[in-house]
């Protein structure tokens, strides 16, 4: 909101007279000191931040990149050459959408709450094996939460978690997106990442 404090000030006194949740606030309704010590916390964020943009390396990403060039496209395994990988944000599946640009994988759809509407279309024709007018435009589809329920993705047997939901139920959800009946592989694979570079890998 940075640069719209006004914009955002008219809509919250706007709403005031109707919401008794709302209660505007002037800097001496606060106690002493307590501006102050917000201020000094963002000056703390500010510097943390600046440090973390520092930061080039990402070890996750590589991880995850090593096993896409060595196994997750493995045809022993990986029979459609479907590829479903799970985010818990959209900015983590922009962020990949890009490094795997840069890897030279060309054929990747990302989906987020934003688009899922316009894309279902795409998604359907490329990851429903019930489908009736199947595409081969895109082999790997990033998704965040929005395709873990209510859409078939079994033209992929492969999914792998790159953020792990910390509920076990939506983690089985997005894994029900490709165990499907109609499957045609005989065996589903999910891959997990863990807080710190350490993938594991089930199948069943």
């Amino acid at each position: 909101m940075e640069g719209k404090e006004e914009e955002l000030i008219a809509k919250i006194s706007e709403r005031q007279p109707t919401d008794p949740t709302i209660e505007i606030c002037s800097p001496s309704d606060f106690q002493a000191g307590f501006v102050d010590g917000l201020e000094q916390d963002w000056q703390k964020l500010e510097d943390l931040y600046k440090e973390w943009m520092k930061v080039e390396d990402d070890p996750k990403l590589d991880e995850f990149l090593r096993h896409l060039k060595d196994e997750l496209f493995d045809t022993k395994i990986n029979r459609q050459g479907k590829l479903v990988v799970f985010s818990e944000s959209k900015e983590t599946t922009t962020y990949l959408l890009g490094q795997l640009a840069k890897a030279g994988y060309k054929h990747v759809l990302t989906v987020s709450s934003e688009n899922r509407a316009e894309r279902m279309p795409i998604v359907r024709a490329n990851f429903d094996a019930t489908y009736a007018e199947k595409a081969d435009d895109y082999n790997i589809l990033i998704s965040t939460e929005v395709l873990a329920e209510g859409v078939n993705l079994h033209r992929a047997n492969v999914i792998v978690n790159y953020d792990t939901p910390w509920n076990s139920t939506r983690l089985m959800q997005r894994v029900g997106r490709v165990n499907r009946i109609g499957a045609t592989a005989p065996k589903i694979y999910i891959y997990n990442f863990y807080p710190r570079p350490r993938w594991t890998t089930t199948s069943s």
